[in-house]
């Protein structure tokens, strides 16, 4: 508290005991405020090393969206459950057909509007801008797939891109082609990596080739897991010859690779593939809606997968496991320490610990069940500005008024 004549007790401390063991720890809205106290604080807490530090240290939380009216209003809300009480945080508001297409770093990519025009948005320092996409090319549909920091080039914000025929569904077909492309956050230079060929059946890279000719999914509804600098998908079954791999895409390389699975799980309904205290973790729940199995990755370089434990559905309201109305593919979020999010139907998200104990339902600030969708989207807070190019930086289209509500 500061004295009579303003000095606080901050004063009696050297500086960079207040910078890296108590500035370091605030959350990214009160680094803000911080920095209009005094300009040694705003400077200390503008280096790319304190943004970087100060990011790590913040929770890392799972992104829940719910629609207000079909198709029109969609508010997207971290969740929270430090400290034994769930709080759900307003993120960002979209409308006309909005939605969140990919998280990195405290940093989100939306879609607003009828057109699908994309924008980069940070919901701390509540800045957005424009984000470029790959030319249009006629007969082929793009899509984001990824969005990642490519370390080589010094922490670089990039987007992977796919871009696939939009009447065409066979991938056995000679006229199907895949394209991927990487985007440079600021830049609009389009790069094309990788295109997915026809597979040879006695190629080592059979299985390989096949699935980007197929191509990954759109990140909006299945975001890959960042984890050990690669993004991780799991693989959609395709006549059950992909059943047991993992597609993953080194950030740094930027080059592609199959890993296994754990063997294959009898009577799944559906699997989750997450990262759960810092390792890389499978879900799985079964036909009959009473257990859900983890799977975790001991080893990563060995691949090596272990069982983890088992999440007892039995004592469930059994409304929370079936609608009437609709009737979804299970989703699952993991929090910090391993707490479980778990989603059967569009109106129930349910919540579990570590030890698989049901700790009940998740509702809105004034504990009123609202209908909440998993996103399996992540948003760990952060004051890392925009990286947008010098062009963009002086017409300061950083900080044009955003075409829809962006604010933690």
């Amino acid at each position: 508290m500061p004295d009579s004549g303003g000095a606080t007790v901050l004063d009696d401390l050297p500086e960079w005991i207040v910078v890296e063991e108590i500035l370091i720890r605030l959350p990214p809205k009160d680094i803000l405020r911080c920095r209009a106290v005094r300009r040694w604080w705003h400077n200390a807490t503008s280096t790319d090393k304190f943004m970087l530090e100060n990011h790590r240290h913040q929770p890392f939380l799972p992104i829940l969206s719910h629609v207000v009216e079909l198709h029109k209003t969609c508010l997207l809300f971290s969740f929270d459950a430090g400290a034994g009480q769930q709080k759900l945080c307003p993120v960002v508001q979209t409308c006309d057909y909005g939605e969140l297409e990919a998280a990195c770093d405290g940093l989100l990519i939306v879609s607003h509007g009828s057109m699908a025009d994309k924008f980069i948005c940070n919901p701390v320092t509540r800045k957005c801008a424009p984000l470029a996409k790959p030319q249009a090319q006629r007969g082929f549909d793009h899509q984001i797939v990824g969005f990642y920091r490519h370390q080589p080039s010094g922490g670089e914000f990039r987007v992977l891109w796919i871009s696939r025929p939009t009447k065409i569904y066979n991938p056995y077909d000679a006229n199907y082609r895949t394209f991927y492309y990487v985007i440079a956050v600021g830049s609009d230079n389009t790069r094309c990596i990788r295109q997915g060929c026809i597979p040879q059946p006695t190629s080592s890279s059979h299985f390989l080739e096949l699935a980007l000719r197929r191509g990954l999914p759109g990140s909006s509804q299945y975001p890959p897991v960042h984890h050990r600098g690669g993004l991780h998908w799991r693989l959609r079954r395709y006549h059950g010859w992909d059943a047991d791999y993992i597609m993953v895409f080194n950030t740094s390389a930027e080059t592609f690779r199959l890993m296994s699975r754990p063997a294959r799980l009898s009577n799944c309904l559906q699997e989750s593939l997450l990262e759960m205290n810092d390792t890389l973790a499978l879900c799985s729940i079964s036909s009959d809606k009473r257990t859900v199995d983890v799977w975790v990755l001991q080893d990563y370089d060995a691949k090596t997968w272990s069982f983890k434990h088992r999440i007892n559905l039995t004592g469930v309201d059994p409304s929370a496991l079936v609608d009437r109305e609709v009737i979804m593919s299970p989703r699952m979020a993991a929090l910090n320490e391993g707490v479980l999010l778990v989603q059967f139907t569009c109106r129930r998200v349910l919540h579990f610990d570590i030890d698989g104990k049901f700790l009940g339902y998740v509702k809105s600030k004034d504990d009123q069940d609202i209908d909440l969708w998993v996103t399996n989207h992540y948003l760990q807070g952060s004051v890392i500005p925009l990286p947008l190019s010098h062009e963009m930086r002086e017409e300061d289209s950083e900080n044009q008024e955003p075409p829809f509500f962006v604010g933690l």
